[in-house]
């Protein structure tokens, strides 16, 4: 009897499948990780927008020390992006936020920012999403 030679063995499949997991695995784990690194970014970018729009408001309002995201709402664009959620909804769920002036605030980044959990410091600013001042 003659034997059939023309297909691949089912360990050879196997040995396919798996690396094929591998390869999906680490691309996977690579795209999620751009996609939270990338949010991330455009939410410390809406709020550095929003602390440069609050130091124009404070160029005209020499004597205001904090703004809220309320004083700002004329400057904002109706489709804004909220800093503590990265949605654009920030003149609706972004009220209680805050940015205020101060020379006290000294980063200790090079860059000139610092991100933390309950804002941002950008030189001289603070954005504080929970609405307070650091």
């Amino acid at each position: 009897m003659k034997k059939n030679n023309k297909g691949f063995t089912l360990i050879e499949l196997l040995a396919v499948i798996v690396v094929l997991s591998i390869i999906l695995t680490i691309a996977t784990t690579a795209v999620l990780k751009t996609i939270k690194d990338s949010k991330e970014k455009a939410k410390y970018i809406a709020a550095k927008e929003i602390v440069d729009i609050a130091e124009a408001y404070f160029a005209t309002n020499s004597s205001a020390t904090d703004v809220t995201i309320n004083d700002l709402s004329d400057y904002l664009q109706s489709d804004a992006t909220n800093p503590a959620t990265g949605e654009n909804d920030l003149l609706n769920n972004g009220t209680n936020q805050k940015v205020c002036k101060s020379t006290s605030y000294s980063s200790n980044n090079q860059n000139g920012y610092e991100i933390s959990s309950n804002g941002y410091e950008f030189d001289g600013y603070w954005y504080g999403i929970d609405g307070n001042c650091k």
